[in-house]
């Protein structure tokens, strides 16, 4: 009998204490969103570096207004979103052999940019044993919303390896980001 008035009550509490902008932020829906898969090639490396080496500047086409649009009937645009923050990023090399995989590799990390600004996503520890995929969850990662306001994601990748390679390595990356 007293439960509809008391919702009303904290529901203009509500109302009155925040912007529109702010209710409507209060109420988008957390989700996830994976990122167009990145292929790339990683070439020979006939020597084991003292230091990591850029496989090189890279972008992909990302539209995160769209996609939150389309994940919210039209009700939330990206200036809605609070953080974006990596999930989970999966590994896979395509054509993987004995001498020539994922466990050439010591370290990776991605870093994404802007034109004023730039940061490291992930770091990435390889086994020393033969893989021809892993799965990374970080623990902790920065808010990388600001990164993903535009029409192109740019970022680069940076490798040290463990061991020398004799051929390209293709490599498919999937990356999952947390919305909300």
């Amino acid at each position: 009998m007293y439960r509809t008035p008391l919702i009303l009550i904290l529901l203009a509490i509500l109302l009155t204490r925040c912007t529109c902008n702010q209710v409507k932020e209060n109420l988008l829906p957390s989700f996830n969103v994976n990122i167009p898969d990145i292929n790339l090639t990683v070439p020979p490396l006939p020597a084991i570096l003292k230091d990591e080496i850029p496989v090189g500047a890279l972008k992909t086409h990302i539209n995160m207004d769209s996609t939150i649009k389309a994940r919210t009937s039209g009700a939330f645009g990206a200036n809605s979103v609070h953080f974006v923050k990596l999930k989970k990023m999966v590994i896979k090399a395509i054509n993987p052999d004995k001498s020539t995989n994922l466990s050439n590799f010591e370290t990776a990390r991605m870093r994404i940019y802007t034109d004023t600004a730039s940061t490291d996503v992930v770091v990435i520890n390889f086994p020393s044993v033969y893989a021809d995929s892993i799965t990374v969850i970080p623990t902790s990662s920065p808010d990388i919303s600001n990164y993903l306001r535009g029409a192109n994601l740019s970022y680069n990748l940076f490798w040290k390896n463990r061991k020398v390679t004799r051929k390209f390595l293709k490599l498919n990356v999937r990356i999952t980001v947390s919305v909300q």
